[in-house]
């Protein structure tokens, strides 16, 4: 009998484990700055009312009722209706993170997540160009995503003087994918020709052939598309996100914009440490979980890799998206004229 995949055989592991439980709770272990958004506004009513709208406002549902996430997975549903049932495990695994009083993350639907990052990044192969004219705002992003953290490879002959000869081929590659926040990540082959546009963006990478640091790399590209396309946080300059080159029906992605910010630079820096810190401490959960000898072990470093940047991914993109809600809702409580007499 041939052996299983790795992730098919976790995820076996998980679903023969009888009445031994598929779901971490990380309620007491991670606060997720929990206590700095919902706890703290749940006791203004105005506030709350304010976080929590934005929170659930969606582009394609202005009713709020399906959320960001939902609206954006049945816009996926509506184009490309095969690939709707891959995403639904994402939506449970963000509902489980997302959810202040659950916080719980279903170890079963993060390894269903890792095996449909895996059939998603299957596609993304040289029908670039049919993927280009997809209207979904997701696919876009993951198309120019992976085309950037590959270094956006191109092309052009040299001349000679007289400019009718050619003399040889030039190769270009880009700066790879910057995050909305400003961190580049590129493919390892790649990197001895790639310089960041500022020395402080550069996150340089694992060696060729670290096949760790490309299953996490292509997982955190994924799930950056993902949620950026649900929640459009808005994107400093350089952000391969801005790049994208969009319709004119289509609203291009929004550029934090210094001269009318929708929070003050102090907060956005705020915010972004924050949401690093939430992936930092997720990250470590999730491994401990799915390293060694536990009932969720892997015994699969390439595997672990994958699975503890799935959750810690998802950790940080809800933490960007609620704090920049929650400082977008303070500070218009701040500047909100008090009622006169």
């Amino acid at each position: 009998m041939p052996f299983a995949p790795p992730l098919v055989a976790a995820l076996t592991v998980v679903l023969l484990a009888g009445c031994m439980p598929t779901l971490a709770d990380l309620k007491n272990e991670l606060d997720l700055h929990r206590s700095s958004f919902s706890e703290k506004v749940i006791t203004d009513r105005a506030l709350s009312q304010k976080f929590l709208a934005c929170v659930a406002r969606s582009r394609g549902d202005r009713t709020g009722m399906a959320g960001p996430v939902g609206t954006l997975i049945r816009r996926i549903k509506e184009r490309l209706p095969r690939q709707d049932d891959s995403l639904l495990a994402l939506q449970e695994m963000f509902s489980g993170l997302a959810e202040p009083s659950r916080r719980r993350l279903n170890l079963a639907a993060l390894s269903s997540v890792a095996t449909a990052i895996r059939q998603w990044n299957g596609r993304m192969d040289f029908d670039e160009e049919h993927l280009a004219q997809d209207a979904s705002r997701f696919v876009r992003l993951l198309s120019a995503y992976n085309r950037a953290y590959f270094g956006d490879v191109r092309f052009t002959a040299t001349q000679a003087d007289s400019g009718t000869v050619s003399q040889g081929v030039l190769r270009h590659t880009s700066h790879g994918f910057v995050d909305r926040s400003g961190n580049s990540h590129l493919f390892p082959g790649l990197s001895a020709d790639l310089s960041s546009p500022t020395a402080r963006s550069f996150r340089d990478t694992a060696p060729a052939g670290a096949s760790q640091q490309v299953s996490a790399d292509l997982a955190r590209i994924f799930l950056e598309a993902f949620f950026d396309a649900a929640f459009e946080v808005p994107a400093v300059r350089g952000a391969t996100a801005l790049q994208v080159d969009w319709t004119n029906q289509e609203h291009p992605y929004p550029e934090f914009d210094p001269a009318r910010p929708d929070v003050s630079l102090e907060a956005l820096a705020g915010i972004t440490r924050d949401a690093l810190r939430a992936e930092a401490a997720v990250t470590v959960e999730v491994g401990k979980l799915v390293r060694g000898g536990s009932l969720f072990g892997t015994q699969n470093e390439t595997v672990a890799a994958t699975l503890e940047t799935v959750a810690g991914v998802t950790a940080k993109k809800i933490v960007e998206h609620e704090g920049f809600c929650y400082v977008q809702a303070v500070q218009s409580r701040a500047i909100t004229p008090l009622p006169r007499g």
